[in-house]
């Protein structure tokens, strides 16, 4: 049986409002949590919850099959481009498919090593991402991607990725769904007759991208050049929302660094005058399951917030990275979010979050001033860069012990 699957949830109407935020450890019925035993019963808990009420169920986890092409010397020698087309053979041959562009250290795959791997969901194609002509430009990017090779090479960085000896792994989230009101053009439909959940309950764009990162996981695990233990796991903005949502639920991925994720991502929906549950939801509906735009004007009767869901990656470390000028991502909320998670990393025996967070650009990382949970935040609006993407590594490096 599917663990997710609802037990006889209430309807909106019939939740009881509550004043306090939801206690991570505080079950709906029943003791509080008190052990690590417990706290596997309450994760289970919280995991309904939060595909009931916000995201939507998701189907379990499908047969893949994998070809892959390889490609040396690519990035003007930097790295090994392994390209992997990850299919689902118990669906109809038109079903989409997801390509895997994994780019490994020339060093660690001439020399049959493995490296850590830094797994991002893209928006624009897998060519975006570098300026190299060896990646596979797929007919989804040309309908949903980028116009060009490499417009968001300054945004990934992926050759300071390489540079750091971590491996850098992405897919093209239109692979899965291309985030479009109508859901007909995607992968979803083809899992309608196997979720579980009650109508109005189903997944949404940001369960559907969660769940192709997943797959992507699990086509990483079973190659050579990758350390099975140490994929970290991120994306930006919308894309940042799927991968804090994809960590949290698979316990597989070692790292999670949601980056600027906003509402339905790291900041609280309770009291957020940025971005309310109204104005998410009335401009990105299909992001969500029905569900949760229910809540609209009376999010105090929500079950779960932010922190349930980043309390869902302990003991695992996650960093989310923010901008101190990004107002509508609100990191102030999101950094409440994780203070009111940190207890559940403190009962698994981790420590969370360092008494002077967030840190900020210049702050050393490491395990004397980093604990399993950390926001770092830079003078920025909203984007992803290299300042981005070495915080992230830095504490990659100090959780992967590479310090």
């Amino acid at each position: 049986m599917d663990e997710d699957a609802p037990r006889a949830l209430p309807a909106v109407s019939r939740l009881e409002p509550r004043d306090e935020l939801p206690d991570p450890l505080e079950p709906l019925d029943g003791d509080r949590v008190r052990t690590a035993e417990d706290w596997r019963e309450r994760r289970r808990e919280l995991r309904r919850l939060l595909r009931h009420y916000v995201y939507g169920y998701a189907p379990e986890a499908p047969d893949i099959e994998t070809e892959t092409e390889r490609t040396a010397g690519v990035l003007d020698g930097a790295a090994t481009l392994v390209e992997t087309e990850i299919g689902f053979p118990d669906l109809p041959a038109d079903a989409p498919s997801i390509t895997l562009a994994l780019y490994l250290p020339t060093e660690v795959a001439d020399a049959d090593e493995s490296a850590p791997v830094l797994l991002g969901l893209n928006w624009g194609g897998n060519h975006a991402a570098v300026a190299d002509e060896a990646v596979t430009i797929t007919d989804r990017a040309r309908e949903y991607g980028a116009d060009e090779r490499g417009v968001a090479s300054d945004y990934w960085c992926v050759d300071r990725v390489l540079s750091r000896g971590y491996g850098f792994a992405t897919y093209h989230l239109a692979d899965v769904d291309p985030d479009n009101p109508d859901r007909a053009d995607g992968i979803r439909p083809y899992f309608d007759d196997e979720l579980p959940g009650p109508p109005g309950t189903e997944w949404g764009s940001l369960a559907a991208w969660a769940w192709g990162l997943q797959r992507c996981v699990d086509a990483l695990r079973e190659r050579d050049g990758v350390r099975s233990d140490e994929i970290a796991v991120t994306g930006h903005s919308r894309c940042g929302k799927a991968a804090l949502l994809a960590g949290a639920t698979d316990e597989r991925i070692g790292l999670v660094a949601p980056h600027q994720s906003g509402t339905g991502g790291t900041a609280l929906s309770r009291d957020n005058g940025q971005e309310s549950v109204g104005d998410i939801t009335g401009t990105f509906p299909h992001w969500f399951a029905d569900t949760f735009s229910a809540f609209h004007g009376q999010v105090d009767r929500l079950p779960v917030d932010a922190h349930c869901l980043a309390a869902l990656v302990a003991p695992r470390p996650l960093i989310d990275t923010e901008g101190a000028r990004d107002y509508w991502a609100n990191p102030g909320r999101a950094l409440d979010a994780l203070r009111a998670a940190e207890p559940v990393w403190e009962l698994l025996g981790e420590d969370g979050a360092a008494d002077d967070l967030p840190l900020h650009e210049g702050d050393e990382m490491s395990e004397e001033t980093v604990g399993a949970v950390c926001q770092f935040r830079r003078e920025t609006e909203h984007t992803l860069d290299a300042g981005y993407v070495d915080a992230i590594l830095d504490f990659a490096d100090v959780h992967f012990d590479r310090a």
